[in-house]
């Protein structure tokens, strides 16, 4: 059943594709060429019939008529049987000559039959060549056309792909790039938040407190002796609260350090301090980078 019905839908959208290309003009042609085919193979048997009667009634009438031109040579000798043949003769004659009209009429419709179809088919193998040539000639101009409407589309498909898609597709990507590394960054400036609160929870914990002592009841000399102690470590404090100039200007302080920082001395280090270290020299760059370009944008 599904067979059938696949069937008969194939069929109707064969004839619909011919209907809308124009091919069932030319199926009409070729049906009406097959048609002439057999009325012609009819025809020629008949004709060839027609001609066999013609020649057979033509051969017999010739019989006949060398057999009267016989008995009519010996005229003067006839017996009552030659007359009697003469007389039979004569009559299948006549008869024989109203054969012959009729074959050579049959056979000339014959012949006019056998004529015409053939022209007649003849020019419709001619009128199918033309229908077919005009149908491939409309056929190949649609598929140059729709090659070319096949080549425009992709062409519009690959410029909305370069220009639309792939830009939308690049934004996105950096939307969501752009977003991760703000949740890093974030999640840095959160550490780095973390670590400065506890360096400065532990430079507070290790800062030492003053404590109130109790000073036992002492002369003056003993409150001399605090005093000069006191101015003493004053000074003794005093020259390590030098200035930056001071400090700029006393290389032997700063140089030690400085060297120490492209070193070859081995140290631990975590990667999430490298990583912090490499981001926030990266935020440096650019702060400086920035300002330099603020800098030189107001000077022009």
């Amino acid at each position: 059943m599904f067979m059938d019905n696949l069937q008969s839908r194939v069929l109707v959208a064969s004839q619909t594709l011919n209907d809308l290309t124009g091919y069932s003009a030319i199926d009409a042609i070729k049906a009406a060429n097959a048609k002439l085919e057999a009325e012609l193979a009819t025809a020629q048997t008949t004709l060839r019939t027609a001609r066999q009667t013609y020649k057979s009634v033509n051969t017999q009438r010739s019989s006949t008529q060398r057999e009267v031109t016989a008995l009519l040579a010996r005229k003067d000798t006839w017996s009552p049987t030659d007359l009697e043949r003469f007389t039979t003769l004569y009559r299948l004659d006549h008869e024989l000559d109203g054969k012959v009209a009729e074959a050579a009429a049959a056979l000339t419709e014959a012949e006019a039959d056998e004529t015409r179809l053939s022209q007649a088919l003849n020019a419709g193998i001619l009128r199918r060549y033309h229908e077919e040539q005009v149908w491939s000639d409309r056929i190949r101009r649609q598929s140059t056309w729709g090659t070319w409407g096949l080549m425009g589309i992709n062409v519009l498909l690959f410029l909305m792909l370069q220009f639309v898609a792939e830009p939308w597709k690049r934004n996105r990507l950096m939307r969501g790039i752009a977003a991760e590394e703000k949740r890093a960054l974030e999640e840095v400036r959160k550490e780095l938040a973390d670590v400065r609160d506890a360096l400065a929870a532990t430079q507070v914990a290790e800062t030492p407190q003053s404590v109130p002592v109790a000073v036992p009841d002492v002369g003056p000399g003993a409150a001399d002796a605090v005093a000069n102690a006191g101015k003493g470590v004053l000074q003794a404090e005093q020259p390590s609260r030098q200035s930056w100039k001071e400090l700029l200007l006393a290389p032997e302080r700063w140089q030690p350090a400085l060297l120490d920082l492209y070193s070859d001395r081995r140290i631990d280090l975590r990667m999430r301090d490298a990583s912090l270290i490499a981001i926030e020299g990266a935020i440096s760059g650019a702060a400086v980078m920035a300002a330099i370009g603020v800098l030189l944008l107001r000077r022009s």
